[in-house]
């Protein structure tokens, strides 16, 4: 057989399996410019530098477009590291604390934004060992598998190495469907192409 090209999953297709799962007509496009909320670090990751720069260049050129506004607000969530690792060792009632107080934040950051922009990971792309014990790759996701906001990473470019970088968008919880046509809207205007 002659090779294939690969098919990288694209928010379009995101779309289509939703259309089909919830068996639902097509969805209205999101009004752009969508009010926009952009953070580095939410406040507690320890970000590279380069990757947030690739990350912010891409919510520069979504504003550029016409897709987002970007608002001067800018999020600090409480580290979700201890709350997440309660949950995960069967004591969620010692992560609780944490996961109510950055449940408010986001209720009032989402009162103001339809969309929260982060880099999808703080860092780099790690080996199958790990990014190593003190670099949470997870660092910018988790806090949203904790509160249950939907969440989705499309691509944003490539550092200076030729390490992909991508953009996570948040939105409010039960926004699952916006959040897609969102990113459907977003990546036709972040076309990357591997150096």
């Amino acid at each position: 057989w002659p090779p294939r090209e690969r098919h990288t999953p694209t928010a379009a297709d995101a779309r289509a399996y939703l259309r089909c799962v919830l068996d639902m007509c097509e969805p209205s496009p999101p009004v752009l410019p969508l009010p926009a909320v952009w953070s580095p670090d939410l406040g507690f990751a320890d970000t590279e530098p380069e990757v947030a720069a690739v990350a912010l260049a891409a919510v520069e050129r979504l504003a550029l477009a016409g897709v987002v506004t970007l608002a001067e607000t800018r999020p600090v969530l409480l580290d979700p590291c201890d709350a997440w690792l309660a949950v995960r060792g069967g004591r969620p009632a010692r992560g609780a604390g944490v996961r109510a107080e950055n449940d408010r934040r986001l209720d009032a950051l989402f009162a103001d934004a339809a969309v929260l922009l982060t880099p999808a990971t703080p860092n780099r792309p790690h080996g199958h060992d790990g990014p190593g014990a003190d670099v949470y790759s997870t660092a910018l996701t988790w806090a949203f598998n904790l509160s249950g906001h939907p969440a989705a990473s499309i691509p944003a470019g490539f550092t200076s190495d030729g390490c992909p970088v991508g953009l996570q968008m948040v939105a409010a919880r039960g926004a699952d469907v916006s959040l897609v046509e969102m990113a459907v809207a977003a990546q036709k205007c972040l076309i990357t192409v591997r150096p």
